[in-house]
């Protein structure tokens, strides 16, 4: 899936670009799917979803996982992390249609990107936990020294509305270069740290919220400032992310993966075991 000449345009000007209708119906339907299979998983009792049609696309399946994130946030937290390693997460954010893009936009092949990042977003209503507030993602993701040569891609898994916390995004800030970030410290395990541009910087752009359809596919160049958006709707925000730096690249340093387990299930799974 090739960019038209007026989308580099867009992307190079703005450091941004929403490509429209990359994933069908069926290939979000697929990952939405497999996160109601592992609520089913762990919440086996629960028998209020049968018989809904595509259970996991109804407003019914939102409020069973808020409720569970409120009743039992360690529940919660294992469905999540099991969704971070599901094949079908990582066969939506590698597929060609979308690395294509992604090198298009990199002025690079796709068999010269590297990824990282990867990550399945569940943004509850008017939770801030794991909110970022303005900053570059080339602060948390330095494989390339310069963030022109890396891009975050974000995948719309149900129309995302401002009202819905869309990205809120400052187009053309990415010309800024790196920016020293003002950095803040972790309240606890589960909130992100804070890497803030400074007032000054956001002050001289203008901001618009990042929008999209289901199946939509946003692409932000690594430098571009910008934050998390505001759920204020009934629902979880579903967005699937990964970032793409260019292996090539002189600014390119290669890296390796932490595994990090589930402390609750593991110390389960142990417990079962022992048991059998």
């Amino acid at each position: 899936m090739a960019l038209t000449d007026e989308q580099r345009k867009a992307y190079r000007q703005d450091g941004c670009l929403r490509v429209e209708a990359v994933f069908t119906e069926a290939e979000i339907d697929s990952l939405r799917g497999l996160i109601y299979r592992l609520y089913c998983r762990f919440e086996p009792e629960d028998l209020s979803l049968d018989g809904i049609e595509a259970p996991w696309n109804d407003t019914a399946f939102d409020r069973a996982m808020i409720a569970l994130r409120k009743r039992d946030p360690k529940i919660f937290g294992a469905l999540y992390d099991c969704a971070q390693s599901a094949v079908d997460l990582l066969r939506l954010v590698s597929d060609p249609r979308l690395v294509e893009i992604a090198a298009d936009c990199l002025d690079d092949t796709p068999d010269a990107l590297s990824y990282s990042g990867i990550t399945l977003r569940m943004d509850p209503p008017r939770d801030t936990r794991n909110s970022i507030d303005w900053h570059q993602d080339r602060s948390y993701y330095p494989q390339n020294w310069d963030g022109n040569n890396g891009l975050v891609a974000t995948i719309a898994m149900q129309d995302i509305a401002a009202e819905s916390g869309a990205i809120v995004m400052c187009p053309g800030s990415q010309r800024e270069g790196l920016v020293s970030p003002l950095i803040g410290e972790k309240s606890d395990y589960e909130t992100t740290e804070q890497r803030r541009v400074p007032d000054d910087l956001i002050a001289r752009y203008r901001q618009c919220s990042a929008e999209a359809r289901r199946g939509d596919v946003l692409l932000m160049n690594l430098n571009l400032v910008h934050r998390s958006g505001y759920n204020e709707q009934e629902h979880i925000r579903y967005t699937a992310l990964c970032r793409f730096h260019r292996i090539m690249a002189e600014d390119y340093v290669p890296f390796g993966l932490l595994y990090n387990f589930n402390d609750f299930l593991e110390a389960r799974v142990a417990d079962a075991m022992r048991d059998e």
